[in-house]
């Protein structure tokens, strides 16, 4: 049976990329070696299955082996066997960061291969399917790839020129607020893929720009909120404190008078502030003359009977006073 070459690495593919043959794990192929007709993912389109698969000088290559049974498998197999056909193409799945720009030369370092097609044209975009977490992907979305890999790469590196990205430098007509959204020029009609792909990167890269940047003032206005809510609790922690220190309210009050401090600190503020202090004992017995050091009930019980009887006649209100001690 015939054997095609599935890669070659010393090849750029028609997106402009090479892919090291090293790089290509197959370890589902060879439990699967699955042969499509040009890369349809249906049980109809299945032909075949691929047989020796090797890795020879950088290429890896299989044999092919028909599914005879089925007329459009055989019609396929009789066209390769008349040599009207003569390609194959890999199906790979990969990752976004493996995509990489090596010697100056896009390169897809790591893949895995889960399927081999036959096809009629492997020049043609469409003969190398990709795959991104599951995802087959567009010509475009590939175009558009390619495209940031070789635009994002350190100044001193060669890279391609963009045209070798493209299938063909195709005009597109957009609409006149699609082409300003872009950056383009007031009154453009039309542009090629490939600026049309740059003002999308560019479009794309200013958007996560933004984001970056709004993230940043979130997260310092959160920090500067936190900070305030801080603050506030101290200064309504001591505000209240102070209250009850000086029997402005009492105990049993002062989680009422936190929540109302949460809200408004300024009415919690004129609120306590209103409510007179309670003056203690002593201080009410020191201003009425005469009484000094006699305080409470301990210290009036000291004195001599005289003196007691004395003390109610001529100070009456402390009396009372020490009486409510």
């Amino acid at each position: 049976m015939p054997r095609f070459v599935l890669n070659d690495e010393n090849v750029i593919n028609s997106y402009g990329f090479k892919i090291p043959t090293a790089g290509i794990y197959l370890g589902r192929f060879n439990a699967n070696p699955v042969m499509l007709d040009g890369h349809w993912n249906s049980n109809d389109s299945v032909i075949g299955k691929w047989k020796d698969i090797e890795i020879s000088n950088g290429n890896l290559s299989a044999e092919t082996v028909f599914n005879l049974k089925d007329p459009k498998a055989k019609s396929i197999s009789e066209k390769v066997d008349d040599d009207f056909i003569k390609s194959a193409s890999m199906g790979v799945a990969f990752k976004r960061e493996d995509l990489q720009m090596v010697n100056g030369e896009l390169t897809l370092t790591k893949c895995e291969l889960l399927e081999a097609s036959i096809v009629a044209i492997p020049s043609n975009a469409n003969a190398l399917k990709l795959y991104v977490d599951g995802k087959a992907l567009t010509e475009f979305d590939v175009q558009t790839l390619c495209l940031s890999v070789a635009q994002n790469a350190p100044d001193d590196i060669e890279t391609p020129p963009v045209q070798q990205l493209q299938t063909e430098n195709t005009m597109l007509k957009l609409s006149e607020l699609a082409f300003l959204a872009l950056g383009f020029a007031e009154f453009t009609k039309e542009a090629s893929e490939t600026e049309i792909n740059k003002a999308v990167l560019a479009l794309k890269k200013s958007k996560e720009d933004a984001e970056t940047k709004l993230t940043a003032a979130e997260l310092k206005l959160s920090a500067l909120e936190d900070k305030e809510k801080t603050e506030q609790l101290a200064l309504s922690t001591k505000l209240v404190d102070d209250a009850v220190a000086s029997g402005r309210i009492t105990a049993d009050k002062k989680q009422s008078f936190l929540d109302l401090a949460a809200q408004n600190f300024d009415l919690a503020k004129s609120t306590i502030e209103s409510i007179p202090a309670k003056k203690s004992l002593a201080a009410e017995v020191k201003t009425i003359p005469g009484v000094e050091g006699i305080t409470k009930m301990e210290d009036f019980q000291k004195l001599s009977l005289d003196e007691q009887i004395a003390f109610k006649a001529d100070h009456p209100e402390a009396y009372q006073l020490i009486l409510k001690s």
